[in-house]
This record gives structure tokens, sequence and C-alpha cells, in this order.
């Protein structure tokens, strides 16, 4: 009986964006949550109804919801085993004004002014395949910004795994204002001319991204220190902390931003759309000199993708000393018994080298990375991904592991083993508690067999970022956009070995 009066919930619930024509409520673009556990449990199963409909609507211009529930037979109850209540359970995760009648949803969007624009400020504009992109950013503390979150964040539940609603407590209250003015929200909409309307425009919504800003706990910058782009991170001297006399400017603080949320929805991914949001972000917060770190929040792979391949070709068009980077490979390798030190030098048990003798130079990237802003892992592994592009043809990794190569000469080699030397260094490091607890040579099969994956991942990345042109009918054109075919919303996971 149970399985008879189940239905999926990720089938159920459609998922539309509407806008007022002339005659009727037109749909634009409909779709399926990717999840469902956080309403529905983690099944992803509603029981008591047969043919479910449950259709969530939003206005594509200010996303106002409403929420209709429709079915060809429900369940009569049967002592304490009754069909679930989907109103109830959707008042949870909804505003109020998702619950009101069609008649009043119909008529609030007809009376949105036609000159209707995005809150917050227009910070940037893009025409791509032939539409016009808009990009606006607010605070959270703006109540036009906060009211437009609320309505749509049902969709962190939706589709990241793990995602949440943000700049509420545990019960579902706002934060204080001095708490929201520290969130950030990017809009993305699509900009078209209303047709028969000279000049007029609508504004169809994309997808959005929220970014949090941590305070950098450490001794006060000077003022002149403060402006300047590259001031580093200070060190602290002791564990005495005082904060300077007279009036604190908070803007002026150090602090770190963080994304927290990214989702561009189902049916606007696959061109470019991610990208876009993803540069205007940094490109804003590389423009802020009180921002000296911008990390993301637990990204799954779809998204580290989106960003390797946005980090990697930022770098190499606006650092140049980063474009020509290479492996040194100068370096001797000893045949037994050598060391690899941190600031990788490689040196026989008796001896020691020379900062210049290392695989890279890790000063002057140290000096890059703070330069760019990139957290420290993420910006190793895209140096990592850059020498490798490096490699002589012989050696370099390929994403088609089947692919064959005949021999490559002996200096090939030995300058990809400095390479691999280099991204087995930080893998350890990074697992080095887990590593420990096994066997010395099942730890050397685990760290060889981890590289290897590395690998493959790293040459599927360079293969996106590199195949920039082809040609069609005698003719070039550009190749795929950076996320394109790639879902772009981000989830919590496991961190990578």
């Amino acid at each position: 009986m149970e399985d008879e009066w189940t239905v999926s919930a990720n089938e159920a619930l459609a998922i539309s964006l509407v806008r007022p024509s002339a005659t009727a409520i037109e749909k634009i673009e409909s779709f399926n949550p990717k999840f469902t556990y956080p309403i529905f449990g983690e099944d992803e199963r509603i029981f008591g109804y047969k043919g479910l409909k449950v259709n969530l609507q939003f206005d594509a211009r200010n996303l106002r919801p409403h929420l209709s529930i429709s079915s060809a037979k429900k369940f009569h109850a049967v002592g304490e085993v009754e069909a679930v209540n989907v109103r109830e359970v959707m008042k949870e995760f909804l505003p109020g004004v998702a619950f009101q009648t069609r008649s009043e949803y119909e008529n609030a969007i007809r009376d949105v002014n036609n000159t209707w624009t995005p809150p917050g400020t227009l910070v940037k504009t893009a025409d791509k395949n032939g539409e016009t992109y808009e990009i606006w950013r607010g605070s959270l503390a703006d109540p036009a910004v906060k009211q437009l979150i609320r309505r749509i964040q049902i969709t962190a539940l939706l589709f990241i795994e793990g995602g949440s609603y943000i700049g509420q407590d545990v019960e579902g209250n706002d934060d204080p204002n001095y708490s929201l003015a520290r969130w950030s929200v990017f809009l993305v909409y699509k900009k078209q001319s209303i047709p028969d309307a000279a000049e007029k425009h609508e504004y169809i919504f994309q997808g959005f991204s929220t970014v949090y800003d941590f305070w950098m706990y450490q001794l006060p910058l000077s003022l002149s220190s403060a402006r300047d782009h590259n001031a580093p991170i200070q060190p602290k001297l002791n564990d005495s902390w005082e904060l300077p006399q007279g009036d604190l400017d908070l803007a002026q603080f150090p602090r770190r931003a963080r994304i927290s949320q990214f989702i561009i929805l189902p049916p606007y991914q696959g061109k470019g759309v991610g990208a876009l949001l993803y540069d205007t972000i940094f490109e804003l917060y590389m423009a802020d000199v009180a921002t000296k770190e911008i990390t993301v929040e637990d990204p799954n792979e779809d998204f580290d993708l989106l960003r390797d391949i946005c980090d990697l070709k930022y770098l190499r068009k606006n650092v140049p000393e980063f474009a020509v980077l290479k492996v040194n490979s100068a370096v001797s390798l000893p045949e037994k018994g050598g060391l690899l030190h941190h600031s990788t030098q490689i040196s026989s048990v008796d001896s020691a080298a020379s900062a210049a003798d290392g695989i890279v130079n890790m000063e002057k990237l140290e000096e890059m990375r703070l330069k760019s802003k990139i957290a420290p892992r993420q910006f190793w592994r895209l140096v990592e991904m850059h020498l490798m592009s490096t490699l002589p043809t012989s050696v370099r990794p390929e994403a088609d592991a089947e692919s064959m190569k005949p021999p490559a000469p002996k200096a090939d080699q030995k300058v990809y083993s400095l390479w691999r030397l280099l991204l087995k260094q930080r893998l350890y490091r990074r697992n080095v508690l887990i590593l420990a607890e096994l066997e010395i040579t099942e730890r050397i099969i685990k760290l060889n067999e981890t590289v290897n994956n590395v690998e493959w991942e790293y040459a599927r990345i360079l293969e996106r970022v590199e195949s920039k042109t082809t040609t069609t009918n005698g003719k070039r054109k550009m190749d795929e956009d950076p996320g394109e075919n790639t879902p772009l919303t981000k989830r919590i996971r496991v961190a990578d070995v």
C-alpha cells in the first residue's frame, strides 16, 4: 500500500519562472530540483497521493513565489496513517506570500511596474551569445535585497547538497543588521527588450551568489598600509591584542571574502553565465583594498572545475610572472637518499642547497599568491596545473589515459619527475595524518594512486582551458565558455586526498 501511494518528491515538485502577458501568466522555464531531502526527508518521497503535482512558480523579475498543489487521488486517513500535508511542510521553507490565492498572485505580478530593475547596484553588463546579462550587487541589510533572497533561498536547499539559509538564526529570525551587512548578494539577470514596447526592457532571473566578509584578526595596519592593494597579512609578534586608539573604520579592517552560495538555475547553465558571475565577484574583491583573500565555502567538484578554469585564466592573463613559470630543470635528483625540503630544494642527506636551487621559488610564489588574493590550497593547485602544462609533450599527462606515447628522453623524464615530486609533497603534507596510519609500502602505493588521479584531473581542466578555438566551415569559432555543460551549484563535500 505504501508504494502505491508514494511518489518521488523530486519528480512531483516542478519549479517555474513566469511573467505576465497580455492574456495570461506565461511560463518561461520549468525544471525539477536536484535534492528534496531537506524538505521531505532522506528518502525524498511523499506519501498519500497519486498523480501529485507541486508547482512552485516565481515571477522571473522580483521572484515573488506562488505554491499550488494538486493530485489525481489522495489517501484517506486510516487511524494515524495519513497523507503528508505538503502545504504545511512547505510553509517552513517559503515566505507567507507564496500561499496567497492564485488570483491574488496574478494580480500582484501584473502590478509590477514595467520599469522595474533588480535591487542593489549594477556592477556588470556583458553580452554573451547575443544576449545581454547584468549583475547587480546589494547588501543583505537592504530590505529589497533581503526580500528577494528570502523568496528564492529555497533553491539553496533544492540545488546545493547540504545547503542552508543565510542571515537567520536557528529559529528562523533575521540576524541583526550589523551581521546582515556583512553579506553581499550578487544577482544575475538576462535583460531583453519587450516586444512592441519601444525602449522598454524586462529582466529574467538567472541565478545568484552570496559572499560573506570575515574579519581577519591581525595587528591593525596603518592607514597608508591599508590603502596598499598588496599589503600582506601582518604576523602577530606576541599574544597581545590592542585596538588602535580613536575612531575605527570597519570598512578598512582586513578581511576574507568567502563565497557561500552559488547557483545558476538549470535552464541557464551551459551558457557561460556562471563564469561571468564568478569572474565579476573575483574582480570586485580584487579591487577592494580591505579584502586580502577570496575563499569558497565547501565547493563541490563541478564548482571546483569552474573556479579552476576561471582562476587559471586570470593568473595567466594578469600576473605575468605566473604565466612564465616553469619547473627548474637544473635541480639535481640524487640517485638515493634525497630530501625534498619545504623550499622545494632537493639535497642528499649530507648536503644543503640555496633557495635558488628549488624546483620553484617559494618566496616569489607566495608574493604572487598574496597579490592575487587566492587561498593557499587553491593557489598551489593552480601552480601545479600551470607547471604541468609546461611539461614536454613526451611526458605531459593527458585526460585520455589510454593514449600511448613513445619512450621520453631522459631530460624530459627528469622534468616530469621534479614536477611530480612537487605535487607529491603537497598531497603528503595535506594528508600526513591519514597516510601515517599506513605501512610504508601501502603509503607509497596510496600516494602514487592519488598523484595519478590528480594528474588526470589537471589534464581534464587544462584540456578545457587550452581548447580556445575550433574551426567550423573554414571559420574560427570560440569554444564553450568555462563551466559550460557543468551544473553550477555548490555543495558540501569531504576534502579530497
